[in-house]
């Protein structure tokens, strides 16, 4: 009788066990899923924003004209899957599933989101391309910052710098960074300021520039889909 008892009392402490360790699994499972879910709708919500930048705060009335046609006429977005690198999770460099065969071509501009600028597409063949992103040390591109239009120059990296920025100039953190390079789409977002540093370099003898960092509002280190933008086209050479 005494050992019938003990068998229960097992049996019942076994099924605990087990029961605990599914709601653990369960747990940590939901966790990540709420994780990546508010990652996704942080980004909708900056690509928003960004495209609402565009299309209300550019002034003079050529800015505005720009800021209208891309309201009115849209980019062509290819959306396109990008080739894990799992475990290393290489931002600087990503590949993606489309090549020249779904019209994918060299010098094409990437975006994370609609309005955010994530790259450049650098080499493709027939079924793969490749993508220097932002956060790649040869990514140099002109900027300009919020409403002031602040000239600065981003230079790639984790996470990218704002450099070239005249010490006269006042900036803030949170300010909107966006592009002002030819290459790629005029007023597309880039991130946002942080972490202001009067210094710019430390070859900056003169002291007539400073620097800040650049907050982007997505995993950079493990892109699950991008968006080549494919009517938009760099002057050739």
């Amino acid at each position: 009788m005494i050992f019938i008892r003990f068998a229960v009392i097992v049996v019942l402490l076994i099924l605990l066990f087990n029961n605990n360790l599914i709601f653990i699994k369960d747990f940590f499972s939901s966790s990540l899923n709420i994780k990546s879910e508010i990652e996704r709708l942080e980004l909708e919500r900056d690509s928003l924003k960004a495209e609402l930048y565009i299309a209300e705060n550019f002034q003079p009335k050529a800015d505005q004209l720009l800021a209208e046609s891309i309201k009115k006429n849209g980019w062509e977005y290819f959306n396109t899957k990008v080739f894990s690198s799992y475990p290393f999770n290489n931002q600087n460099l990503i590949s993606i599933n489309n090549g020249e065969i779904s019209g994918i071509q060299k010098d094409q501009s990437v975006a994370a989101a609609p309005g955010i600028l994530l790259g450049q597409v650098i080499k493709v063949n027939k079924n793969i391309a490749l993508i220097r992103t932002i956060f790649d040390k040869d990514f140099i591109v002109a900027v300009k910052i919020g409403e002031n239009k602040v000239d600065a120059l981003l230079k790639g990296g984790v996470p990218p710098t704002l450099e070239m920025i005249e010490k006269s100039k006042n900036i803030k953190n949170g300010e909107i960074v966006y592009n002002a390079d030819q290459n790629f789409p005029y007023g597309f977002k880039l991130g946002e300021v942080q972490i202001i540093e009067n210094k710019n370099t430390d070859t900056d003898t003169a002291g007539l520039f400073k620097k800040a960092f650049l907050k982007t509002n997505y995993n950079s280190t493990s892109p699950q889909d991008v968006l080549v933008i494919k009517n938009f086209e760099t002057l050739k050479n």
